[in-house]
């Protein structure tokens, strides 16, 4: 063979050689890692290695929860009326409102923020509650339920009250009631209209301390009977809260 040929061949058998190998090369730099995740690995191990909420987390969740779900029960107004199971043939009344703050114990007034009062009074069978007003079976009004009431620091019961200048004052008595301390006072008012000359308001003022239920009942002449009634009513009186 010529040597000039033998040359050639030569050269086009080591450029073969020289192309085979860089493939190689590059075929081995674009192969997997074997210590490389793949991304669905990579994903699983995130989601184990996160942290799970610890026990005492877990324990303060619930704890709020639970504190959460109590406050908006009591964060509920309530104006229950059903049969006593206590007194036969009498009514039970349950009822949660707003309280109210007084200067005077004769006007009333609704403070942003107020706290929720709940009790619980007994009153006679044929008697019915709208609101406010006890009425008899005959639709008279009988008695009449102040707003519950919240006594400011330093405020103590009846502290600043006078008799109003369109009543006279019969008696003013202190009470006791189950743990609660109270007053009751009897007036003769003068309606400035209507048929009645004068009636007699039996006002009743329980507290424990802070809160505070006050009550009237109203008769036409001073009985015995009727304010043993009036007594055995406020002595059904129970703070719920």
């Amino acid at each position: 063979m010529n040597p000039s040929r033998k040359l050639i061949a030569l050269v086009v058998i080591v450029l073969i050689i020289l192309v085979g190998c860089t493939k190689t090369k590059e075929n081995a730099n674009i192969s997997p890692d074997p210590n490389t995740n793949t991304p669905e690995e990579i994903s699983e191990k995130e989601s184990e290695n996160q942290e799970e909420p610890s026990e005492s987390s877990q324990n303060n969740e619930s704890e709020n929860s639970d504190e959460t779900d109590a406050e908006n029960g009591e964060d509920e107004l309530l104006f229950e009326v059903k049969n006593s199971p206590f007194i036969n043939g009498w009514k039970m009344l349950r009822l949660r409102d707003y309280a109210y703050t007084t200067e005077d114990w004769d006007s009333f007034s609704f403070q942003e923020a107020s706290p929720l009062i709940a009790y619980e009074l007994h009153f006679p069978g044929n008697w019915d509650i709208e609101y406010s007003v006890f009425t008899d079976e005959n639709g008279q009004k009988v008695a009449e339920l102040f707003p519950p009431i919240i006594m400011k620091e330093g405020q103590s019961l009846l502290d600043n009250w006078q008799v109003s200048s369109e009543c006279e004052l019969i008696s003013k008595e202190d009470i006791k009631v189950k743990d609660y301390t109270g007053v009751r006072i009897i007036s003769k008012a003068f309606p400035h209209s209507g048929d009645i000359e004068y009636w007699y308001p039996h006002t009743y003022y329980l507290t424990d301390g802070k809160q505070v239920f006050a009550m009237n009942f109203y008769t036409l002449e001073l009985d015995a009977e009727k304010q043993k009634q009036f007594d055995e009513i406020i002595e059904s009186f129970t703070f719920l809260d």
